[in-house]
C-alpha cells in the first residue's frame, strides 16, 4: 500500500544481484532463530515476551497522541510497520506476510498494520493500528504520521516501514541493526528518489534525493522523537494535507529535522520477474528487503529463506508461484516489456 516515488526502471537483475558498496551487512547463520508459525489464528491477539518491560524506558509523551494497547512492547526493539486498508485484496497480503517473514516478530509484538477508520472490526487483532484517517490512497500520509508519532511515543529503536508487498529478510536487518545506534537521528533507505522534485528548500535532499518507499526505510528512536517535537497534531498538519507521495514527506521531514538519510544497499524497490531473482533474492546475505511480490511468491521465497519445506512442498509453491520461469500476476501493463523479456528467456527451460 505504499505509495512510492521511484527512479525509472533499471537494469532489475543488475540490480538485484548486485550487493552495491559503502554498507556491509554481517551474515546471519541460516540455522539460527528460525521464524516459526503464529499459533491457532493469524488474527488473534498475538503472545510473546519480547521487550515487555522496556516501553516505560524508552517511551516519551508525544504532545496530542495516545498510544494504542498495540505497541506496548515496541520499546527499545526493532518493529516492522506496513499500512493496510479495508479492501480484500490487501487484507490477503497482509494475512501472507504473517504466514512468512513477519511471523516471528508479529509473536513478539514487533509487527503492526496501521489501517484507516473502516477497518472492519472482524479483522482487528493484536496488531491492527486503526487510526482515524480515510481509507483511500491520498491518505496513506495520514495513516504514516499516525505510525510515526506511535513509534516514537512507544520508544521503538528503529521503526521499518515497509508495504504489504515487500519481503523483509528480518534477521539481515537486526544483524545490522545491532551494530547501530537508535540515539543518532538517522534514516536508511534505497536513496535516490525525487531529488529536485520536492523540498526544495533542502540542501541535502536536493543533492541526494529521498528515501524510496518502495524499498522501505528504517528509522532511528532519535529521529522519530525529532518529527514529534511539535506534537502529533503538527505532524499531522504536515501529513495530512499534502499531495505529495508519503515517502517524500516523510524524507522531507527527516532532512528539515536534521536526521541523516543514508543510502543501504540491499533495500530494492524494483520488481522482479525471473524465478532465478527470487531464490538469488532468498539466498542472499546483502539482501535486505524485495518489492512487489505476490502473495503466493512471498510464500515460495519464504520457503526458500527457512529451507524447511520438503521436495513436495516446494514443487506445489514453486507452480503457484511461477508460470514458464516468470512470477504469476507479475503480466500488468506496467511491467508488460520486461515480462514479456522474462518469458523469452525462461521459455526454452520452463
Amino acid at each position: 500500500m505504499t505509495l512510492p516515488c521511484r527512479p525509472p526502471l533499471l537494469a532489475v537483475a543488475a540490480a538485484l544481484l548486485t550487493a552495491g558498496d559503502g554498507v556491509s551487512l554481517r551474515a546471519v547463520p541460516r540455522d539460527q532463530s528460525r521464524q516459526g508459525a503464529v499459533p491457532v489464528s493469524l488474527f488473534q491477539r498475538l503472545g510473546g515476551d519480547h521487550g515487555s518491560n522496556k516501553s516505560a524506558v524508552r517511551g516519551m509523551s508525544v504532545l496530542g497522541h495516545t498510544v494504542s494497547e498495540v505497541s506496548e512492547r515496541w520499546g527499545s526493539n526493532v518493529v516492522y510497520s506496513i499500512f493496510t486498508s479495508a479492501i480484500p485484496k490487501y487484507h490477503v497480503k497482509l494475512e501472507t506476510q504473517l504466514e512468512t517473514w513477519a511471523a516471528r516478530p508479529a509473536a513478539e509484538g514487533r509487527y503492526v498494520a496501521v489501517g484507516g477508520n473502516n477497518y472492519p472490526d472482524a479483522w482487528v487483532s493484536g496488531i491492527i493500528l486503526k487510526s482515524t484517517c480515510s481509507d483511500d490512497m491520498a491518505s496513506i500520509s495520514c495513516k504514516e504520521a499516525t505510525l510515526l508519532a506511535e513509534g516514537a511515543a512507544r520508544g521503538a529503536d528503529w521503526l521499518v516501514v515497509t508495504g504489504e508487498d515487500n519481503y523483509v529478510h528480518t534477521r539481515h536487518v537486526e544483524a545490522y541493526l545491532k551494530d547501530q545506534d537508535p540515539d543518532i537521528a538517522v534514516a536508511y533507505g534505497s536513496l535516490g528518489c525525487g531529488g529536485g522534485k520536492y523540498c526544495h528548500d533542502n540542501a541535502q535532499f536536493s543533492m541526494h534525493g529521498g528515501l524510496c518507499g518502495g524499498a522501505g526505510y528504517i528509522i532511528s528512536r532519535a529521529a522519530l522523537r525529532r518529527l514529534v517535537a511539535d506534537g502529533a497534531p503538527a505532524l499531522h498538519k504536515v501529513y495530512d494535507k499534502t499531495a505529495n507521495p508519503n515517502d517524500m514527506t516523510t524524507s522531507c521531514e527527516l532532512a528539515r529535522h536534521g536526521t541523516q538519510l543514508r543510502h543501504l544497499p540491499g533495500m530494492h524497490e524494483y520488481p522482479i520477474f525471473m524465478i532465478q531473482q527470487y531464490y538469488n533474492a532468498a539466498h542472499s546475505d546483502d539482501i535486505i528487503t524485495s518489492h512487489y511480490l505476490q502473495p503466493a511468491a512471498m510464500r515460495w521465497m519464504h520457503a526458500e529463506v527457512e529451507n524447511e519445506a520438503n521436495e513436495t512442498i516446494m514443487k506445489r509453491l514453486q507452480a503457484e508461484a511461477f508460470e514458464h520461469g516468470c512470477a504469476r500476476g507479475m503480466n500488468q501493463t506496467l511491467w508488460a516489456k520486461e515480462y514479456s523479456r522474462c518469458v523469452h528467456i525462461n521459455g526454452r527451460f520452463f
